[in-house]
């Protein structure tokens, strides 16, 4: 069970934002970022496992008006507090389950929780591409699949085609077995290792697309 304070008041994410400075923010440090997980909000113990759609929120307005704003709202106070953290020098990381328009704004959004099958690898580029045309740039998909267990060449092949996508990493639920590259014999761990280090290469073209997408809104994929 939990209890879900509403960013949706300006109060409460000027509270949220002043728990990321270093003296209250237990164990952080001035390079370790946020990733704002099940904030759509994530309620499993209900009919549609969300808030209830009659839940009232600051101003009076119910939930089932300002939904979708609830994480957005989160990724907002979550930004500021780091910006604020760093007095304004720094450009914090966060990454961000739900979003809404205008996110772009605030950091890295992925696809959710996938699965380990090639045809969720093949859907994973449309709605990519279908993100970075409405103007969330910042995406990414988790690499081998979040649920499940990837087959081996499944797991080659979706490093290889995410390694050219903006936000990029392998994540996978904690009842999947272990997959890290090194694990399934040589010809796998040279595949995965020569996707990566393509991606370290690409990595002075990747900020030059993100320039791009940032003075004139083109997306980097």
């Amino acid at each position: 069970e939990s209890s879900y304070i509403d960013f949706s008041s300006p109060d409460t994410r000027a509270w949220y934002s002043r728990c990321f400075s270093l003296d209250k923010y237990k164990g952080s440090t001035p390079s370790l970022f946020v990733w704002n997980d099940m904030n759509e909000p994530s309620v499993f113990d209900g009919p549609e496992q969300t808030m209830p759609k009659d839940a009232v929120h600051y101003g009076g307005w119910e939930h089932r008006e300002l939904h979708n704003l609830y994480g957005f709202y989160q990724h907002m106070a979550t930004v500021d507090g780091l910006i604020t953290r760093s007095g304004g020098s720094e450009r914090p990381f966060v990454l961000s389950r739900s979003f809404f328009a205008g996110s772009q704004r605030f950091g890295a959004i992925w696809t959710g929780d996938n699965v380990a099958t090639w045809e969720y690898l093949k859907i994973s580029i449309p709605m990519l591409l279908s993100l970075s045309i409405t103007g969330i740039g910042f995406c990414g998909a988790d690499v081998g699949g979040f649920i499940q267990d990837p087959e081996p060449e499944l797991l080659v092949r979706w490093y290889q085609a995410a390694a050219l996508q903006p936000f990029f990493r392998g994540h996978s639920a904690n009842v999947t077995k272990r997959r890290e590259p090194w694990l399934f014999g040589e010809e796998v761990t040279a595949a995965i290792r020569s996707a990566i280090q393509q991606r370290y290469c690409l990595l002075p073209y990747w900020y030059t697309l993100f320039y791009q997408a940032h003075t004139c809104g083109l997306p980097p994929l």
